[in-house]
């Protein structure tokens, strides 16, 4: 006796982005920027309005990486920065900014950040920071 199976078509799924960033930033064109290339990459990305939003999406999303515009904050940006560190675990913080130095990447990496990035943005720049990121991301996750 034969038996034949029943072959169900594939169920369409959505894929899970292998990347999943949180942005504060105020510039146009680096929203602009951001999501093309997240969009070309497969990135997942997600823009908040302010820190209260930002900090809803860091727990909501739980992103790996999260970009923060420096300007935002101004003068308190090394409490934001604090701040988003202790609310998450493990995610990226890079922080966009006009003017870069040693002491502020320093200044960043005690507050709980991971990497400093120029403003404007540029696309290479962007790419090779968020890989960078990712892999840190991968490894201190599997570490834990």
């Amino acid at each position: 006796m034969w038996h034949f199976a029943r072959i169900l078509p594939k169920r369409q799924t959505t894929p899970i982005p292998a990347i999943t960033i949180l942005c504060l930033i105020g510039e146009d064109t680096d929203r602009s920027l951001i999501a093309s290339l997240c969009q070309r990459n497969q990135w997942g990305v997600s823009f908040s309005a302010n820190r209260a939003e930002a900090e809803r999406a860091l727990h909501d999303i739980k992103p790996q990486i999260m970009l923060f515009d420096r300007d935002i904050a101004g003068k308190d940006w090394r409490e934001f920065v604090a701040g988003f560190a202790a609310a998450t675990s493990g995610v990226c913080i890079m922080l966009l900014s006009k003017v870069i130095d040693d002491n502020l990447w320093n200044d960043l990496v005690s507050n709980g950040g991971y990497e400093v990035l120029r403003k404007p943005l540029r696309e290479d720049e962007m790419t090779r920071a968020v890989r960078m990121a990712r892999s840190y991301w991968s490894s201190t996750v599997k570490v834990k």
